[in-house]
């Protein structure tokens, strides 16, 4: 059957609408998505996963640069480090382990598990590797029942001596302190934890501290820290969306309950996260934290992509220190942030 003229002019309207939305569809895509360079700025390998796959995963993400930190046997360490180095072509840096040798555990001799740091950096000194820091000092951790984690959990303070002697020995080179503590699993410490963040930051204006996993913290007590600190930062790792969908989880003491989540349910940056990161650009850094093999191998993309979405929604140049500026500044990378 032959068109009608009306029919041919519809036929070419509709064309020309869905074009239309298409296109700008692409171009409105295009622009919230941040395409420059990503550092992941803290994540670990353990026993649960091959150097090969680490290595692999790697590759196969556009991260530029993963400052990684070993799990496991303390003299396997750097050896482990160099491995996937060689096989990533150079696209990680060393972070030295302040975890080993037992410094998390409650019952472990705090000399013992300090002289574990000494001895990995000593080694890491010997094997000629050009570290660039120090991993996440456990302060506070929820006890796990895991598959994956058995552990018992601790709850010591920046002022515990093993936590005082880690730090010294961290204030020994010029790099960042990075803390992990968990505000909302240990509730009842919290003001004494915000509290002892601003003392010591105060104390030493000289030196960066970044907290793991937003420190759990909640919006107005990420003020409170922005407002009597100026090198009291935010690593952004386990903050995710799939983070949200883990706290529906009723873990029944399984593993922390405590994490925050800065992604709404459209999986998008919530507005008062947004609106604080563009307000205070140099207080945060980009972390995926990836730490057990399910972690590397299962939606390490996916975690990509959503911050890669949740920076292309901040200001531009809000976006670019969150992503590589601040971390190239406080581990001083020295490379270039495109």
């Amino acid at each position: 059957m032959l068109q009608t003229t009306k029919s041919i002019k519809n036929s070419y309207f509709v064309i020309f609408i869905s074009t239309f939305l298409l296109f700008n569809f692409k171009i409105t895509n295009a622009e919230t998505i941040y395409n420059g360079t990503l550092i992941d700025a803290h994540s670990q390998v353990g026993i649960l996963i091959k150097d090969e796959e680490v290595s692999k995963e790697i590759n196969n993400n556009d991260v530029y640069l993963t400052l990684l930190s070993m799990r496991g046997k303390h003299e396997n360490a750097t050896k482990r480090y160099k491995s996937i180095k060689k096989q990533t072509q150079g696209k990680v840096r060393y972070l030295i382990s302040t975890k080993l040798k037992g410094f998390a555990r409650k019952k472990r001799d705090a000399n013992k598990a300090i002289s574990g740091i000494k001895e990995l950096k000593r080694q890491a000194i010997n094997s000629k590797i050009n570290y660039v820091g120090f991993g996440e000092i456990i302060v506070q951790h929820a006890p796990h029942d895991h598959e994956k984690l058995k552990y018992e959990g601790i709850n010591l303070n920046l002022k515990s001596y093993r936590i005082k002697k880690a730090i010294d020995i961290v204030f020994e080179d010029d790099v960042p302190i990075i803390l992990h503590v968990e505000l909302n699993d240990y509730e009842e410490d919290s003001k004494k934890i915000l509290d002892q963040l601003v003392e010591i930051g105060n104390e030493h204006p000289d030196k960066n501290f970044l907290l793991m996993h937003m420190a759990q913290i909640e919006l107005k007590e990420a003020k409170f820290i922005f407002k009597n600190t100026k090198n009291v930062h935010f690593i952004t790792s386990h903050s995710d969306p799939y983070r949200a969908k883990n706290e529906k989880r009723k873990r029944l003491g399984k593993a922390q309950t405590g994490w925050i989540t800065l992604f709404n349910k459209k999986d998008n940056l919530k507005k008062k996260w947004k609106n604080l990161m563009n307000e205070n650009p140099h207080r945060f850094v980009f972390a995926i934290d990836n730490v057990f093999d399910h972690h590397w191998k299962k939606n390490y993309k996916e975690r990509v992509y959503f911050w890669r979405k949740a920076l292309g929604s901040l200001n531009k140049n809000t976006a670019s220190l969150i992503a590589c500026g601040n971390a190239n500044a406080y581990f001083k990378l020295e490379i270039q942030c495109k």
